[in-house]
């Protein structure tokens, strides 16, 4: 699976279909400022799946905060470099990279999806103890509750591996988090249909 996410970003058009923009949409900058609220001045930011490092990264390097990110995409990081020349890009596999610090967040946004459903609980275990005490995660994740694939995304195969939501709040509530928010960007039945959590580690 992973195989198939990392080639898909290398020869799909990620970039020239979903980060036309440099600034995040109305909701994803409500978040990111829920999110910055929540935080001490100048927060460390672990970013998960940052992509090409716009708009999320750039926009919380404006708001003052040190950014790290990491993607499979070797590509996707030579881009984020040149989006945000203050932050550290890393090139990996954000479930399986030891870091040797703690973050007082974490964000992931659409791509916690992109690694086996059956490893998420882990993840969010490894979240956790990444964290700084009473850290915070801002996450997007999938709802179908099933394994999906598509031969043509972006000009490229893709594939996903979600839970449904109600499973998702009770993994983040067993892996030590305590949801401040969770809701819906699209409706059920919309292409692109995922649910956002803002949680802190209890």
């Amino acid at each position: 699976m992973r195989k198939i996410v990392e080639e898909g970003y290398e020869k799909g058009d990620y970039a020239g279909t979903f980060r036309i923009s440099d600034k995040p949409n109305e909701m994803e900058e409500g978040f990111l400022k829920k999110l910055i609220k929540l935080l001490p001045k100048n927060p460390h930011i672990l970013d998960f799946g940052c992509g090409i490092g716009v708009p999320f990264d750039k926009y919380l390097d404006d708001h003052g905060c040190k950014v790290t990110g990491i993607d499979i995409s070797q590509k996707h990081i030579n881009e984020a470099k040149k989006n945000v020349h203050n932050a550290k890009f890393i090139k990996g596999d954000f479930s399986k990279t030891d870091f040797q610090e703690t973050f007082d967040a974490i964000i992931s946004f659409y791509a916690i999806f992109h690694i086996p459903r059956e490893e998420h609980k882990e993840l969010f275990l490894n979240m956790a103890d990444l964290l700084k005490k009473e850290g915070k995660i801002l996450i997007t994740l999938g709802t179908s509750g099933s394994y999906g694939e598509e031969e043509n995304w972006c000009g490229a195969k893709m594939v996903w591996s979600t839970y449904k939501p109600e499973m998702y709040k009770k993994l983040l509530d067993e892996t030590g988090f305590k949801i401040l928010e969770a809701t819906f960007e699209g409706k059920q039945g919309d292409k692109e249909y995922h649910f956002w959590v803002l949680a802190q580690k209890k």
